[in-house]
């Protein structure tokens, strides 16, 4: 039996995706002291519906089929507006570290979800081991001294239901990616998701002190929207249309380790033996599901 690895340009793309989003934390838990959460999050979310139409108008994207529509709204209810209400809520209820930690256990969420579908993914048992692997050394890199007290598990709590939204979302578009670009999907899902998610954030945009935001939280709602929910959501749909589901979804375990590097040159937090056995582990983790499950018997 010979076992193949590979990394393609796909993976070289979300591996940029995990960039973004890693710094994403720290941008957005800065900028949320200065404009409320609900605040910022439709902002962001109205930049990126602007950014995303228009490039999907610009390649020529029609509208999708009638019978594809019901899918699009509940990809964009759940996995944009339910995603966005619990990560923003919960991470101006946690900090950074303990919410990075959550979210990138993403791929024991994925699989069990495709473990329970009826069009699951094959996943084989390096995809396994592997992702038992990410989960521990999430754990070292963010973990280990992380202080859980009281006033950080509701916020926890909630980072908990936007993993479980953005599971759903990235193993419910497969069907959807068969037919349609990861940037249409991304568009139609992202306005759908921005128009459910409006009523929430309207009492806090009527009290928002606009004069009083400084120049780089406005930055920061704009590269947000920009990078974190535009180009990364179309390159991660890209990475589920090719790689599939569990495969991508593995790339989340790597947030955290950039989350760390950032906060510690941002923040000078410290990095120590722990966190960097964790982030070889995550590494390794990485490796091993890059393992071809197709296995060619000797």
């Amino acid at each position: 039996m010979s076992l193949r690895s590979r990394f393609t340009p796909t993976d070289a793309l979300l591996l940029l995706v995990v960039c973004i989003w890693g710094s994403n934390f720290t941008i957005v838990k800065a900028a949320i002291e200065q404009i409320p959460p609900l605040a910022f999050n439709a902002l962001r979310l109205a930049i990126a519906c602007v950014v995303l139409v228009a490039a999907a108008r610009l390649s020529g994207a029609g509208l999708p089929d009638r019978a594809d529509w019901p899918r699009l709204v509940a990809l964009g209810l759940i996995g944009h507006c339910g995603y966005q209400l619990s990560f923003i809520q919960g991470l101006a209820r946690t900090s950074v570290t303990n919410s990075s930690l959550i979210l990138g256990c993403l791929p024991v969420t994925v699989l069990l979800l495709n473990v329970v579908s009826r069009r699951r993914e094959p996943v084989g048992r390096w995809q396994w081991v592997g992702v038992a692997l990410a989960v521990v050394g999430v754990y070292l890199v963010v973990g280990v001294g992380a202080q859980v007290a009281r006033d950080t598990l509701q916020g926890d709590l909630i980072i908990m239901l936007s993993v479980w939204c953005w599971g759903w979302y990235t193993i419910g578009s497969r069907p959807l990616l068969r037919v349609y670009t990861p940037l249409q999907v991304t568009a139609y899902t992202t306005v759908i998701g921005a128009l459910a998610f409006a009523p929430f954030a309207v009492q806090s945009l009527a009290s928002l002190a606009w004069q009083a935001v400084s120049w780089w939280a406005w930055a920061a709602v704009l590269a947000s929207g920009v990078l974190a929910l535009s180009v990364s959501y179309v390159l991660w749909y890209t990475g589920v249309q090719r790689l599939g589901s569990a495969r991508t979804s593995v790339y989340s375990n790597l947030v955290p380790v950039v989350a760390m590097m950032v906060a510690a040159l941002g923040l000078h937090e410290s990095i120590g033996a722990a966190k960097i056995a964790g982030a070889a582990l995550v590494l390794a983790a990485l490796a091993l599901t890059r393992i071809d499950r197709h296995a060619v018997s000797g």
